[in-house]
């Protein structure tokens, strides 16, 4: 009998394959002068990829549906047909059956749905990767989102990460530009946690705390009495998906306004904090008049130790001042190491990260200037490759790349350097910015890092 992780191989192995030999057979082709496809044969092409991912991930479930997810929010990147297929998956995952929640959440919180609830829809209301919210209501009245865990994808989950590890050797062995082993590995780290649910709910408290001055920023509050490691209640919150536009606009809000306050909002947790949300997909991130947004599904979420956000903060200051020494030194700092002591691979790196897109004051990029910064970086990693990526920074290359491509949806206009400034500013190491460090800490850091910060 084949295990179940060689089964989940060999079908993940041969729709990549499938798709890889679609756009790498054309693209020889096409060098060679002997095939030249029309634009509806790109889109065709694109459209049935698409679809095979769609089908791969619906059939699979478990973490094959977190790369889907992660295409379908990079309007920027990826083909429309990309997006327009693959999008059903950001919360729209074909659901388990009704029997098997009601199962978990007597196992998990010692009653049925219908005695802990006074009431409990046994519709769900989203589905994702490792579990599916159920709308229920407390007997005072509170209508809350129920979250629970599917059963056994912790084991599916270990599968998974170890077949997403081989896949990604592969692929670095064929293509050396694209190597995701650094993300699998920050997978292999982060997915435990994900599947934690008591963990999220500290993670959903440490957010609101830490946005609780800006009113615009909404935390769903957790419900610890009905919560437990596999299952979750909190707050409902009603709203609009962030790339729902039309609807937006159709209730009077303004998506350039949301842009800029989604840009605010993890400015805030990237370079104030040093803990953010760091899913925010478009079924993670809902808007409400006002316009406010809230931020639910802390479950992928990250805390930078305190030498990587001091480091972080310099490497962000020095890109946008266009300080090459102080680039350089960061992305030392950080924990970056090329082949070679060449600092010029380390100032293109940083140009790629940040440099272009305050430069040229771009939120997103477009396929003209993601194609330059492509060949850029392959000239200069061919000749000098990284040999050292620190896994702190995989989330934020992670969340940085879903914001761009929300940012595309609602049309965002934000000025990057304007918005980006302050914080920086505030974060900047004066005796002030110390302070503020300190501020944002535990109380344990603070005992831990006081006498040598």
């Amino acid at each position: 009998m084949i295990k179940p992780r060689l089964l989940r191989l060999a079908v993940v192995s041969a729709s990549v394959a499938q798709i890889y030999l679609s756009y790498k057979i054309p693209q020889l082709l096409n060098k060679a002068g002997l095939r030249h496809d029309t634009p509806q044969q790109v889109s065709k092409r694109h459209r049935r990829n698409a679809t095979t991912l769609y089908n791969l991930a619906a059939r699979l479930q478990g973490l094959m549906i977190k790369p889907c997810q992660f295409l379908s929010s990079r309007a920027d990147l990826v083909p429309d047909e990309y997006i327009e297929v693959l999008s059903r998956l950001q919360d729209k995952v074909p659901p388990r059956p009704y029997k098997e929640v009601r199962r978990a959440v007597r196992r998990e919180l010692g009653g049925w749905p219908e005695q802990l609830y006074a009431a409990f829809d046994p519709r769900p209301i989203a589905a994702a990767s490792l579990a599916q919210v159920h709308r229920a209501r407390m007997h005072d009245g509170r209508d809350v989102a129920v979250k629970v865990q599917y059963p056994g994808i912790d084991r599916v989950a270990r599968t998974d990460l170890a077949n997403m590890m081989l896949l990604a050797r592969m692929l670095s062995r064929i293509e050396r530009p694209f190597d995701f082993t650094p993300i699998v590995r920050e997978l292999e780290r982060m997915v435990p946690l994900e599947l934690d649910f008591e963990n999220e709910g500290r993670n959903a408290e440490t957010v609101a705390r830490n946005l609780s001055h800006r009113s615009e920023f909404i935390v769903p509050k957790i419900v610890w009495e009905r919560t437990s490691r596999r299952v979750l209640t909190m707050d409902f919150i009603e709203g609009f998906k962030i790339t729902d536009v039309a609807a937006m606009r159709a209730a009077g809000i303004d998506p350039l306004y949301v842009a800029q306050l989604l840009t605010e909002a993890y400015c805030e947790q990237l370079l104030i904090n040093g803990f953010f949300h760091a899913d925010p997909h478009p079924g993670n991130l809902i808007v409400q008049p006002g316009p406010k947004i809230a931020l639910i599904d802390f479950g992928l979420s990250k805390r930078f130790p305190t030498p990587f956000r001091r480091a972080f903060v310099e490497l962000t200051r020095a890109i946008i001042l266009k300080d090459d020494a102080a680039t350089v030194q960061a992305f030392k700092d950080l924990g970056f190491r090329a082949k070679r002591d060449d600092p010029q691979t380390l100032i293109a790196l940083g140009d790629a990260f940040l440099g272009r897109a305050v430069r040229e004051n771009k939120v997103y990029a477009d396929q003209e200037m993601v194609a330059e910064i492509n060949a850029m970086l392959t000239r200069t990693l061919k000749a000098n490759p990284v040999v050292n990526v620190p896994s702190d920074i995989v989330l934020v290359g992670r969340v940085t790349g879903l914001l761009a491509g929300i940012a595309k949806t609602l049309g965002s206009k934000v000025n990057l350097l304007d918005t980006m400034m302050p914080y920086v500013a505030m974060r900047s190491m004066t005796a002030d910015g110390r302070e503020a460090i300190l501020a944002s800490m535990t109380q344990e850091e603070r005992a831990a890092v006081g006498a040598a910060d």
